[in-house]
C-alpha cells in the first residue's frame, strides 16, 4: 500500500497528491530517517480508521458454493454473452469494452494485487500471474502483453498458482484471496475479493480448466507445491488445513497438523529435496514449521524457532532444497524475524536481523515486515545460487548475496526512481533466464540485474480492484478510477492514457456533468478537489460540516449538472450547491438515529437514509428533510440494507447484501411508508450478492443492479432482470456511473477494471 495520502497537502501540477510521505523518507533515510514502521498497512483496520462506519462480510464457504454454482448457470442460460462467445455483434446488440486502465501517459504503470506468479521452466517468454480479484493472466512475451485466462470462471478471487515443472502446460490454480480484504463506505462498494472453493487443473496452459476440487470448507488457498521428482505428488496450503494429493490432482486428503482439528491456517510450503517438504501453520498458539517424511505422509514439527512469532512464509534454494529461508514477525517485540536451515527445515537458526541494519542504508533490516506481517510476506531463493534470497515485506524488497550475513535493498517508493517497486509484496517467481519477477500490491515487476534496476510488466495486466469510478456527460473522455492501493488514476481519454494523481488507497471519485474539470477524490490520506482538473486545488474543507468531515456523499441525479452532493457525516446529513465548497445541514424532523448513508432521488427534494445495519431502518423525505417518515422494514430481509435508487415517478428500489437463499434481498414501492414489495428475482442469478443499484435516468421503470457476478437491468420496475450487454467477465461489480442522458454505463469491478457499455435506445 502506498503510504502517500496522510501527507497530503495542497494539490500540485496533476493533481500529484501522493507528494509522498514515501518519497520523504526515501530521500530521508539515508541521512538517519527511520521508516514508518507505525504506520498500519493491514487492508480491514486501514479503512476502518480513515472511512468511519462499515462492517466486514462473510466471505464463507456456503457463498463460494452458490457463487460458482451460480456462475456455472450463467455460463449455461447466457452463454452468448460470455467473453469469447462466437456470435455476430449485430445478435448481441450491447457490447461491453474495456476501459483498463491499462497503460500510463508517463510514470510506472501498477496493476491489481497479486496473490502468485509461475514461470515455464524452459521459455522465458512464458509468464503466468494469479491476482486477487482478476484471476488468471498469461504472457507470451515475457510480460510486454497479457491475456485473461478466467474470465468465465464465476470466482476470480486466487490465492494460488502452481505450474508443473515437469508437464509446463499443467496448472493447478487455488481459489480464494487469502486475505479476504472487505470494504464498505457507502452503499455503492460493500464487496471484497470473490471468494473461492477448491483447486482447478489447467494441461492446456490455462486455455481451459477443471471444474474445481474442493478441499473441506476451505474458502482460500495460499499456496500450491508440485513436487519436482513426482507430478503425482501435489500439497496445497489452505485456511483450514494442509492437503495432499497422489494421484495429480485427483482428488486430495487432508493431512493432520497439531492438536485439535488438525486444521490451522497452513501459509507457505517449500520442496526439501526428493520428495520431502517442509510448511508453515499459524493458530491461537503462533506460528510454526513443520517438516515432512518422504512422499508427505507425516509430519513434525520444527526446532528452532520460538513459540512467539506469527505468520511464516519459506522458501527453498531449488539448486539445494535443504537450504531454506523463513520470514515472519515476533509477536513481543514487533520485529521482524528471519531463520535458516540447512536440514531441509527440521532445524531453524535465527539471522538475527534484529542487529542489522541494510548495508546500503541506515534503516534497521528488523523493519521489513512494518505493522502489517499477516498481509505481505514474500521469499524467494535463487535457482542456482543457494546464498542469493530476496524477503519482501510492507513496503521494502531486501536482498542477501551471502546466506543471509548481510541485507540490502533493492527497491523504492519512489516512483520516478530507477528501482521503484510498488509496496507490500505477496509472490516471486525467476524465469528461465534467471530473471526474477515480484507481485505485489501493484502488480508484476521484473529485475534482471539482481534488483539494482526494476521494469513494471503491467501495461495490460487489466487486474485493478475498483472501488469508485467517475466520468462526465460534459466530456465522455474524462475518466476518474479510484483504486485500491494505486490511488487515483485520471484519463483524458477514455482510459487509453493514465495519470497518477493520487497515491494510497483511492476510495471514491466525482467529477460535474456540466464541467468535467471539477472533480472530487477521496483517499486514505483525505479528500480533495478541484476546478480545473486537477491542475490545482487543495483538501476539501467540508465547510459547514461540524467535524469537517463526511464518511459518505452522494451526487444527486435530480440536478443536471452533478454538482449538488449530499453527506453523511457524525450521523447527520448534509446538502451542497456548489461541489462541495459549501454545505448546509439537512433538516432532519422526525428522524431518530444515526445516518449511514444517504441517497438522493431523481426527483428534487427527495432522500432515502439508512440509519443502522442488520438490516437497518429506512428513513425518506419528499421535501429536503423538513419531513422524515420510517419506512417499515421489509419482511424476510437478509443481510444489510447496501444501496436505493429513485426513479423519476417517485418509485422506489431498495437492495442488501445478502445472499441466503429463500431471503429478499431487492424491493421496490410506490409508498414505503405503506410497505415493500419483494421484485422478483427471475433473470438475477441466485444466491449472489448485489452490491450496487442505480435507476436510468431518462427510461421510467429502467433499473441496473451490480452484483458479484456483473451487472443485470430490469425495464419493468425490478419484475424481470437480463444480463445486461455482452462480453463482461463474471466479475465482481463494485460501481456504477450511468450518463444523465442515459447514453452509457461505466462500471468499476473488483479485479478486472473499468467497462463501458453504449446502451441501446
Amino acid at each position: 500500500m502506498n503510504i502517500a495520502g496522510s501527507a497530503l497537502g495542497r494539490v500540485a501540477v496533476g493533481l500529484l497528491l501522493c507528494t509522498s510521505l514515501a518519497q520523504a523518507a526515501e530521500e530521508g533515510s539515508a541521512a538517519g530517517m527511520s521508516w514508518e514502521d507505525e504506520r498500519d498497512h493491514d487492508e480491514l483496520a486501514k479503512r476502518e480508521r480513515v472511512m468511519g462506519e462499515r462492517f466486514r462480510r462473510d466471505n464463507d464457504a456456503a457463498y463460494a458454493r452458490s457463487l460458482m454454482a451460480a456462475a456455472a448457470r450463467e455460463r449455461e442460460t447466457n452463454a452468448r454473452l460470455m467473453v469469447g462467445a462466437k456470435v455476430d455483434d449485430i445478435t448481441l446488440g450491447e457490447v461491453w469494452t474495456n476501459l483498463g486502465p491499462s497503460r500510463m501517459s508517463s510514470g510506472p504503470m501498477d496493476s491489481g494485487r497479486v496473490s502468485a506468479i509461475a514461470t515455464h521452466p524452459d521459455n522465458s517468454n512464458i509468464v503466468y500471474v494469479a491476482s486477487a480479484g482478476g484471476g488468471v493472466w498469461r504472457s507470451l512475451d515475457a510480460g510486454a502483453s497479457w491475456k485473461a485466462m478466467t474470465d468465465t470462471l464465476g470466482s476470480l478471487g486466487t490465492g494460488a498458482l502452481a505450474l508443473d515443472a515437469n508437464l509446463p502446460n499443467r496448472l493447478y490454480l487455488g481459489l480464494g484471496d487469502a486475505h479476504k480484504t472487505g470494504y464498505l463506505a457507502g452503499p455503492s462498494t460493500s464487496l471484497g475479493t470473490a471468494p473461492g472453493l477448491g483447486v482447478l487443473k489447467s494441461s492446456d496452459g490455462g486455455v481451459t480448466w477443471s471444474a474445481p476440487i474442493l478441499l473441506g470448507d476451505s474458502t482460500s488457498i495460499r499456496k500450491i507445491v508440485v513436487s519436482p521428482n513426482n507430478s503425482n505428488l501435489i500439497l496445497v496450503a489452505t485456511d483450514q488445513g494442509l492437503y495432499r494429493s497422489t494421484n495429480a490432482g485427483a482428488s486430495y486428503q487432508l493431512q493432520p497438523l497439531g492438536a485439535g482439528d488438525g486444521k490451522p491456517e497452513v501459509w507457505s510450503i517449500a520442496w526439501s529435496g526428493s520428495n520431502r517438504f517442509a510448511a508453515t501453520t499459524k493458530d491461537g498458539s503462533g506460528g510454526k514449521i513443520w517438516f515432512s517424511s518422504e512422499q508427505a505422509a507425516g509430519w513434525t514439527p520444527s526446532n528452532g524457532l520460538p513459540s512467539a512469532v506469527g505468520r511464516i512464509t519459506i522458501a527453498s534454494a531449488p539448486s539445494s532444497p535443504n537450504i531454506q529461508y523463513a520470514l515472519t514477525y515476533h509477536n513481543v517485540t514487533a520485529l521482524t524475524e528471519i531463520y535458516k536451515s540447512t536440514d531441509g527445515g527440521q532445524d531453524w537458526s535465527s539471522l538475527n536481523v534484529g542487529q542489522e541494519s541494510y548495508v546500503n542504508n541506515v534503516e534497521p533490516v528488523r523493519k521489513l515486515l512494518g505493522t502489517s506481517e499477516s498481509y505481505n510476506q514474500m521469499v524467494v531463493v535463487n535457482p542456482t545460487t543457494p546464498n542469493i534470497a530476496y524477503f519482501g515485506g510492507q513496503l521494502r524488497l531486501a536482498r542477501t548475496g551471502d546466506g543471509g550475513a548481510t541485507f540490502s535493498l533493492v527497491n523504492s517508493t519512489t516512483r520516478s526512481a530507477q528501482n521503484y517497486v510498488h509496496p507490500d509484496f505477496h509472490a516471486a517467481a525467476y524465469d528461465a533466464a534467471n530473471r526474477l519477477y515480484v507481485g505485489n500490491d501493484g502488480g508484476v515487476f521484473r529485475s534482471g540485474d539482481a534488483g539494482q534496476t526494476w521494469t513494471p510488466r503491467n501495461d495490460g495486466l487489466i487486474t485493478h480492484l475498483v472501488y469508485g469510478v467517475a466520468s462526465s456527460v460534459d466530456d465522455l473522455g474524462e475518466l476518474l478510477v479510484a483504486l485500491q492501493d494505486n490511488g487515483i488514476l485520471h484519463s483524458a481519454n477514455s482510459g487509453t492514457d493514465n495519470a497518477h494523481m493520487a497515491g494510497g488507497d483511492g476510495f471514491w471519485a466525482l467529477l460535474s456533468q456540466n464541467d468535467a474539470g471539477k472533480l472530487i477524490i477521496a483517499t486514505n490520506g483525505g479528500t480533495y478537489q478541484s476546478d480545473d482538473g486537477g491542475l490545482s486545488g487543495g483538501e476539501l474543507a467540508f465547510d459547514g460540516i461540524p467535524n469537517g468531515a463526511a464518511s459518505f456523499i452522494d451526487q444527486s441525479p435530480a440536478v443536471a449538472s452533478g454538482e449538488t452532493l449530499h453527506a453523511a457525516s457524525g450521523g447527520k446529513i448534509y446538502r451542497s450547491t456548489d461541489f462541495g465548497k459549501h454545505w448546509q445541514a439537512v433538516a432532519m424532523n422526525g428522524l431518530v438515529g444515526s445516518v449511514r448513508w444517504v441517497r438522493a432521488g431523481r426527483n428534487s427534494g427527495v432522500l432515502v437514509a439508512i440509519v443502522g445495519y442488520a438490516p437497518g431502518q429506512i428513513w425518506f423525505t419528499l421535501d429536503n428533510g423538513a419531513h422524515w417518515t420510517q419506512a417499515p422494514t421489509p419482511a424476510n430481509a437478509d443481510g444489510s440494507f447496501l444501496d436505493a435508487a429513485v426513479g423519476d415517478d417517485n418509485q422506489f428500489y431498495v437492495i442488501s447484501d445478502g445472499y441466503r437463499e429463500g431471503k429478499s434481498r431487492i424491493w421496490s414501492s410506490f409508498d414505503p411508508a405503506g410497505g415493500w414489495a419483494f421484485v422478483g428475482w427471475g433473470g438475477l442469478p441466485t444466491g449472489v450478492r448485489l452490491n450496487a443499484l442505480k435507476a436510468d435516468p431518462v427510461r421510467n421503470g429502467t433499473i441496473y443492479v451490480a452484483t458479484d457476478l456483473g451487472m443485470y437491468r430490469s425495464t419493468n420496475k425490478g419484475l424481470t432482470f437480463t444480463r445486461l450487454g455482452a462480453g463482461l467477465p463474471l466479475v465482481s461489480v463494485s460501481d456504477i456511473w450511468i450518463a444523465r442522458d442515459g447514453s452509457r454505463l461505466r462500471v468499476g469491478t473488483y479485479g478486472r477494471g473499468v467497462w463501458n457499455l453504449v446502451l441501446a435506445n
